[in-house]
Order: structure tokens, then sequence, then C-alpha cells
């Protein structure tokens, strides 16, 4: 068995709606101006737009104010909402698809925000006129998560109690990669698996800000290390735990590694940036083997244990 410990990156459906709209060549003309009044979406520099309703080959004169009912938004910058509307909002059920990407939201809204449950769709695909291009070896953009969002956000909002909200949903990433579990404020947060495509091996646990704290390392053979961790990596006092029933005590210990793309130390020191987590090496420091029998090591525990 190898001990070592470098491999953590870390990183139902709603039918879309059908409705007789104006095509998207025949909109140009109405997307050259701006449209008066309040504006909607989850940001507040949310670009302008024309909303069409269905029997109606122009837009409404005052965008979405005080409109209930069904509509589809067609914003200057290409994106696209096809949903419903309460009192000017979007409340309800409707689909938003960003033209950047080509992501999209079908689900949930309340307040012109995912809130509720909902499928949230992000396309492995590069934009050539992004002026930020992905930097060389970062993962691979795309991936799906469907589950609940509270305040636009995945999961419960940042100042909520655990267990106030329904925070629930499971991310399937691009490499398929598979995290099922809690969510807060947009992190894993909570309990929940993070299982890997490439060998099958999970980390189960609480999670913290999307971070593994302490939980199990589970390999596809039975064996499992259970411990805390840091930075995504076994840290401090911890047990292998094989099919055998023998144990393995010891802990981790982590060593940082040099790296010169780390940024300087930020002059701010009441508000600092947040820093990535630097690059460590992990060796476990083996203790005291132990040979159980008896029972079944694996076995879950009552719920009264």
């Amino acid at each position: 068995l190898k001990l070592g410990f470098n491999k953590f990156p870390l990183l139902s459906h709603f039918p879309s709606f059908a409705r007789k709209f104006p095509s998207v060549s025949n909109l140009q003309p109405f997307l050259r101006t701006s449209v008066p009044g309040r504006k909607m979406g989850d940001e507040d520099d949310e670009p302008k737009y024309k909303i069409f309703v269905q029997g109606r080959d122009t837009p409404l004169e005052k965008g979405s104010q005080q409109y209930t009912g069904h509509g589809r938004a067609f914003f200057v910058n290409g994106d696209t909402y096809d949903g419903t509307y309460v009192e000017g909002l979007r409340r309800g059920k409707g689909c938003y698809t960003w033209k950047k990407f080509g992501d999209s939201y079908d689900g949930q809204y309340e307040e012109n925000k995912k809130h509720g449950f909902g499928k949230l769709t992000y396309r492995n695909v590069i934009n050539e006129d992004d002026e930020d291009p992905p930097e060389e070896g970062a993962p691979p953009r795309g991936g799906e998560y469907i589950g609940y969002f509270h305040g636009g956000f995945r999961g419960i909002p940042e100042n909520a109690a655990p267990g106030s909200a329904p925070s629930d949903g499971t991310f399937t990433y691009a490499n398929g990669d598979v995290y099922v579990g809690q969510w807060k404020a947009g992190k894993k947060h909570g309990q929940g698996s993070y299982t890997y495509a490439k060998d099958k091996t999970k980390l189960i646990g609480d999670w913290d800000q999307g971070k593994i704290t302490v939980g199990k390392w589970v390999f596809p053979n039975g064996t499992f290390y259970a411990g805390h961790f840091r930075y995504n990596k076994p840290f401090g006092e911890g047990v292998w735990v094989f099919p055998s029933g023998r144990q393995l005590t010891g802990q981790y210990v982590q060593k940082e590694q040099p790296n010169e793309d780390d940024p300087p130390p930020d002059d701010d020191e009441e508000n600092p940036a947040p820093r990535p987590d630097p690059k460590v090496w992990c060796h476990f420091q083996c203790g005291e083997a132990t040979a159980v029998s008896g029972g079944n090591m694996l076995s879950s525990l009552p719920d009264d244990a």
C-alpha cells in the first residue's frame, strides 16, 4: 500500500420551456437599445434586456416591470432567460443561458436569484475572446450541479445555521469526479463524499469551506484511512484500517513546498486577500500495528452508538 498523499486537486433536471417567440435574428433591432426601468438578475450590473411574451411580436415597453406570467428575455450581451415572472421578478421555474460559455441554469427562482431546486450546467469550452485565458495545467472547465440553491449560491447562505434549509447537491466535474453532499454559500460544507474517477478512491467526512477536515480516505478494496485533514490532505494523527482487520496507527506530517508563483504578502493586514493553499508533501510516520478479530471492520455502527 502506498501511503503517500499527493493526489487531491479537489476541485431533477427541469425541462426547458417551449414557447412561440420571435427568433433571435429578428430581435437585433430591439437589442440595440436599452430598456428603462428596473434591471433584473443575479448581478447588480446585469446588462439591459428586452422581454417578449407569448402572442406579441414586440417587447414589453417597460421591460418586466410589474409583469406576471411567462416571458422570454434577450439581453444585449447575448444571454437569455425563458421562464416565469411575478410582479416583474424572476420567480418560479425558469431557464437562464449565458452566451459567454454556453452555461445554463434550469430550475427555481426567487427574487431574480437561483433559489430552490435546480440544475446548473457548466460547458467545457474555451472562449477565444476571454481576456483571462485559463492557466496552463488548470483543471478542465465544465461540470454539472444538481441540487439546492439559496440566494443564487449552491447550498444554504453563509450565515445560515446547519440544517436550517436543504443544502444537498451533487456536482459532477468535467474529469468525472463526483461530490455528493451538503453545500454552503457555493462551497462544499457539512457532510459529503468526493469520488475520484481515476482510481475510484473516496473522501468521506466533514467539509468546511470547500475542504475536508476530518473523515476517511477509502480505497475500492475496503482499505481506508481515518483521521484529520488539512489542505485536503491527511494531517496529524490517524489510523489505517485493512480488510483483514489489522490497523496501523501513526501520524501524517506535512511539509510545504516552495512555490515561486505564490503572491507577495498583502499590505492590508486587516483585510488580507485570500491566498491559495500551499503545495505540501505528506509523510506517514508509522506507530503501532494492531490485529483486530471478530465482527466486520467495515460495518456501519447503529444509529444510537
